[in-house]
């Protein structure tokens, strides 16, 4: 069992498809033997509506910090968040994972 905590970065704003997009990469790390992946996309639908992307930013960034690896969905560089959420793991020295 690896015991990194993983957080999954990708593109979610006008992206119609992301939920199975991250879902799916939740699973993929589960079957490679990660214990405990961080799903901002789960997490972010169960936020009051009336959030900003500001507002889902910093959530999302204070889940990024207590996590020890970042996995970027393939596309990743076309969100402005996910971007946002790299130059952050970088700077952590997180390990970056990719699709």
């Amino acid at each position: 069992m690896k015991k990194y905590r993983v957080y999954i970065s990708g593109g979610i704003t006008n992206v119609h498809d992301y939920m199975t997009s991250f879902r799916k990469a939740e699973k993929r790390l589960e079957s490679e033997g990660y214990t405990s992946i961080v799903n901002p996309a789960f997490v972010n639908c169960h936020l009051p509506i009336d959030f900003s992307h500001e507002d889902y930013m910093k959530v999302s960034i204070a889940m990024l910090g207590c996590c020890d690896a970042i996995y970027m969905l393939k596309g990743w560089e076309k969100s402005e968040g996910a971007k946002e959420e790299y130059i952050y793991a970088s700077k952590l020295g997180l390990q970056i994972l990719k699709e």
